[in-house]
């Protein structure tokens, strides 16, 4: 089942390639589509405090909007890229590059990060975002 895991995973980075934008004003049923097809209706978001929008837990159909909300408040741009998945049973471990630039600075910022996503009954049910990637490891009790 963890292969299985990792391949909604990928298949989850590769429908929300640009997180910014990944609820375009002119497609309501985005936000419909991607908790049909990945998230579980009380899927959880956790955010480090070292982010700039800091520590947040955000929960459901509301709780990614409000991320969403956030991401376009602060950045003009804002992606993950994926660059190596972890298995490990029932949780994904994905070390990522964030991509993004600043909504009113301008300045622009690549940095490393990993995402510990849980997966239940072939649902996300959460991910925590770690800025080091070595402190992701260390949560998912894994090496590298």
């Amino acid at each position: 089942m963890s292969q299985e895991n990792v391949e909604l995973v990928r298949r989850l980075y590769a429908a929300t390639p640009g997180l910014r934008d990944s609820v375009p004003d002119d497609d309501p049923g985005f936000l419909d589509r991607i908790f049909r097809d990945f998230f579980d209706e009380d899927f959880v978001i956790r955010m480090p405090a070292e982010y700039p929008e800091g520590s947040r837990v955000l929960q459901g159909r509301e709780g990614m909007m409000a991320f969403i909300a956030m991401l376009r408040e602060v950045w003009s741009e804002w992606r993950f890229v994926p660059e190596r998945f972890f298995d490990d049973d029932d949780r994904v471990l994905v070390f990522v590059r964030v991509i993004a630039v600043g909504h009113e600075s301008g300045v622009a910022v690549e940095a490393e990060a990993g995402h510990i996503w849980t997966i239940q009954d072939g649902r996300a049910k959460s991910v925590g975002v770690y800025r080091d990637r070595s402190e992701a490891l260390e949560a998912a009790g894994l090496e590298e």
